[in-house]
């Protein structure tokens, strides 16, 4: 059985010498916008995410259990050079995506706009491995400095069922990281390739 598809191609190519053909440079206008569109969101939703870590972070680091419990446990130093860390490489990343929208604005030429895409694609990736992998290199490292200074404060003191409770909970919210990333920037970036291929379709 012949593909619905396939007739319309067929169908299509009979009438194509009668019908006005659609060029490359009636096509790259509109590529380039919706290229555009959608690197400017991915753009907004970093500065979204930005501000919202920092209102997690304020509001857990005004919490006076919080604060009590930081301090027992050693933790002072290092979740100050943590949080100097994740602000410093969130705003890089956010910086990457504001000059990613930039050039793929100002690009005027189908080559340019592939590659603006291709560094695009390359650093949304990165922004969400360095996501996940500051908070699982992070968590262990908080586990160790506990551990070290106040043992106690592990679950009553029993290493081997905190050291469970931390890989249950770094898995659990880790997955929900990488399920959220996929689902929210996936979207995204399958748009962006969908691009990229029709303009690579264009070169050749």
């Amino acid at each position: 059985m012949v593909d619905e598809l396939e007739l319309l191609k067929q169908d299509w190519k009979k009438q194509e010498a009668s019908l006005p053909r659609v060029t490359a440079q009636e096509i790259y206008p509109m590529l380039h916008k919706k290229s555009s569109s959608i690197v400017k969101w991915i753009f907004i939703i970093s500065i979204i995410e930005f501000v919202f870590w920092i209102a997690v972070n304020f509001l857990y680091g005004n919490q006076e259990k919080d604060k009590i419990f930081v301090q027992e446990t050693g933790l002072s130093t290092f979740n100050t050079i943590l949080l100097i860390i994740n602000y410093s490489a969130l705003a890089f990343f956010v910086a990457r995506f504001y000059l990613n929208y930039k050039k793929i604005e100002a690009t005027d030429t189908a080559k340019i706009l592939m590659k603006n895409i291709l560094r695009t694609r390359k650093t949304v990736k990165y922004y969400i491995w360095f996501n996940l992998l500051f908070l699982a290199v992070g968590s262990v490292i908080a586990f160790v400095i506990v551990l070290q200074h106040s043992p106690e404060q592990l679950a009553g003191g029993s290493i081997l069922t905190a050291l469970f409770a931390l890989v249950l909970l770094m898995a659990v919210i880790i997955g929900i990281l990488f399920m959220f990333y996929r689902l929210l920037y996936g979207i995204l970036l399958k748009r962006l390739n969908k691009n990229y291929e029709e303009l690579k379709k264009m070169e050749v």
